[in-house]
């Protein structure tokens, strides 16, 4: 659980993952935090930077999962269920997952998750390899106002505060010292509950699925397909079906549903 020895916070911070997997690659404990105010040069999927004004909550965890090398790209998956599954029980507010590490919330983006994995070791399990380390970085817009975001984020970004504007009757949490600890418990237990049973899991993430059904233009090597959301698979890639009604089973690139803006 949320160990206070093993907690770092900064008023500002230019990535808390590359502090976590410098501090990891150092030896760092397993349940070691990085926290930050604020974020200089956050991290995003792709080499994309995360918009990290004051109002976030934005922190890494480091753990030392005892996973298979065949799990180690599940870990997103796992990481964002446990997520979603807090932030609804905390906040009352029906957030949902945009495949495969954005928080969505009322069609627009509430959060980011972003994972990064240390070298290789020998498993215990048929010698299979595991990750020495695995950092999952959390970006969740608590109070942030619009103006502290660009113009081109502005329309597609919201904050848990403004789910009480939208929906009264959600008692939202917006204190980021009340959040931090429940969500750090709930990321502790994600590569736990994907080593045990990683089909239970990956079904509580299809619940929460924000683009099953939707019609969505697949970016691809600068190429836009048009195509409809169908689900998660078994082995966490996303299956679209095109335009032409042939299937594609996605690892990479983005998903975007038509009727929002581009991010």
């Amino acid at each position: 659980m949320f160990n206070k020895q093993l907690y770092y916070h900064f008023s500002s911070i230019a990535s808390t993952n590359t502090v976590a997997v410098n501090k990891a690659e150092q030896g760092a404990e397993h349940g070691t935090v990085i926290h930050a105010d604020r974020q200089t040069c956050g991290k995003g999927r792709g080499g994309r930077a995360f918009a990290s004004p004051v109002g976030g909550l934005y922190f890494s965890l480091i753990l030392r999962p005892e996973l298979d090398l065949a799990d180690l790209p599940l870990i997103t998956l796992a990481a964002g269920t446990c997520l979603c599954s807090t932030i609804r029980e905390v906040a009352s507010v029906p957030v949902m997952m945009k495949w495969p590490n954005d928080l969505y919330l009322y069609e627009r983006k509430l959060g980011g998750i972003l994972t990064e994995s240390g070298p290789l070791r020998l498993g215990s399990r048929d010698g299979a390899g595991q990750a020495d380390f695995v950092v999952i970085g959390v970006g969740i817009n608590m109070t942030t106002r619009p103006e502290q975001f660009s113009p081109a984020l502005r329309q597609t970004c919201i904050a848990l505060a403004s789910a009480s504007e939208l929906c009264p009757t959600s008692p939202a949490c917006t204190e980021r010292e009340e959040m931090l600890p429940l969500l750090v418990n709930a990321l502790l237990t994600a590569s736990q509950r994907l080593a045990e049973d990683r089909e239970a899991l990956l079904a509580e993430w299809r619940t929460f699925d924000y683009l099953q059904g939707k019609q969505l233009c697949y970016l691809w090597h600068e190429k836009e397909i048009p195509a409809t959301g169908i689900g998660l698979a078994e082995d966490g890639q996303y299956i679209i079906l095109d335009c032409h009604g042939v299937e594609h089973r996605v690892t990479a690139g983005d998903l975007n549903p038509v009727t929002t803006s581009k991010q």
